[in-house]
């Protein structure tokens, strides 16, 4: 594993050669910090927090696109973490005595090395396509904290951006021996007389048309995962329930007297602003907290151009595998690229079905006819 690494703050000369040979023993190859161009993880030393240090850590990560731990041989406060975290370290370590935070440095880097074989491996490559450095950064957030955590996670985004794709890569990477299985619910389009079955099931006779019991997905999702699309267009009443739910890990069925157990993980999505929603009182704040453990935005295609012909390509390969795909040609391309979508990566999917791939047989039409003349 390659690893650069950067010292903000003039450390002793003994603990620097100590830090750098015990990290050359563990089969770290130290590049220098100049390399972080070249993509490679890195490591930041310092002994103080500044608002300079701030700044050069934002450059030396790119924002976050870059993997960067920042070491801090100081005592800092929780506030002065989050101000790092913002300026793009993936984490922070502080520790006194350098040779036990090396022991931590090394479990971070070999977390890291397993999280990228991961996210070049064709279960996320061909679940989320792109080349863009944005893209790139939120699979690797994802990929570790669907495998090593069992945190609930929240994923807003616009319609079309491919949220359901990243709800099933996260139960397809939760690293949970024998889990269940994956249940889906679009809370958009629960009947609100119905609400109560969808979430907890119900007894035979508990209303009427309920000729037999029946499981809602609080127990079809038990030992498994609960992915609730559109999470924003619950009532009031129905994230109480779920509130409960998910603190009590209990519930019973709509006409049952009998509390039933489950466990699930949780993983909600939205293309609203949930926030605005909570200050509005549209939606709960402690209900928010408990499904935002960790939240993952999903920027639309405009924000990533860079993967619209890789999206391209891609959709035209699996959409015709009786054919070897089209190689886009320049004006096709620049087709797609000037092209808005304001459904985003479902509208491009159409458009290189309908629009691109017309265009370019048409085109190919017309070169044959000058050839043969």
């Amino acid at each position: 594993m390659k690893v650069w690494v950067h010292w903000m703050s003039k450390y002793q000369r003994q603990a620097t050669h100590d830090i750098i040979t015990f990290l050359i023993e563990q089969g770290i190859e130290i590049k220098d910090h100049d390399d972080y161009l070249s993509g490679h993880p890195g490591v930041v030393f310092s002994k103080e927090i500044t608002s300079e240090t701030c700044e050069q850590l934002r450059e030396l990560s790119h924002s976050g696109q870059i993997p960067t731990l920042f070491c801090c041989d100081c005592a800092i406060s929780g506030n002065t973490i989050w101000q790092l975290l913002e300026a793009g370290a993936c984490d922070v370590l502080t520790c006194t005595e350098y040779r036990v935070i090396i022991h931590e440095i090394i479990t971070r880097l070999q977390r890291w090395e397993i999280i990228d074989c991961m996210v070049n491996s064709p279960a996320v490559q061909n679940t989320l396509v792109g080349e863009s450095s944005a893209l790139k950064a939120i699979l690797r957030q994802v990929v570790e904290v669907a495998h090593f955590t069992d945190s609930s996670v929240l994923i807003l985004g616009e319609s079309g951006t491919g949220k359901e794709l990243l709800a099933n890569l996260i139960h397809t990477l939760d690293a949970r021996p024998d889990k269940g299985d994956l249940v889906i619910l679009d809370c958009s389009t629960i009947v609100p007389e119905l609400s109560g079955s969808e979430f907890f099931g119900h007894e035979r006779g508990a209303f009427t048309g309920a000729v037999s019991s029946r499981d809602g997905v609080f127990a079809l999702a038990n030992g498994g995962t609960l992915f609730l699309d559109e999470i924003g267009e619950l009532t009031l009443t129905l994230q109480t329930q779920l509130l409960r739910v998910i603190q009590e890990h209990t519930f019973k069925r709509v006409g049952g007297n009998a509390w039933q157990r489950t466990s699930f993980r949780l993983v909600c999505a939205t293309n609203r602003d949930l926030r605005a929603q909570v200050q509005k009182g549209e939606f709960r704040t402690d209900l928010y907290y408990r499904i935002a453990s960790y939240i993952c935005h999903l920027p639309p295609l405009r924000e990533r151009t860079e993967d619209i012909l890789p999206l391209a390509r891609y959709f035209l390969k699996t959409d015709h595998p009786a054919q070897d795909p089209p190689e886009l040609d320049t004006p096709v391309q620049e087709y797609l690229l000037r092209r808005e979508y304001p459904g985003n990566v479902r509208d491009l999917r159409a458009s290189s079905c309908t629009h691109a791939m017309p265009l370019y047989r048409k085109r190919r039409y017309y070169s044959g006819l000058h050839s043969a003349r």
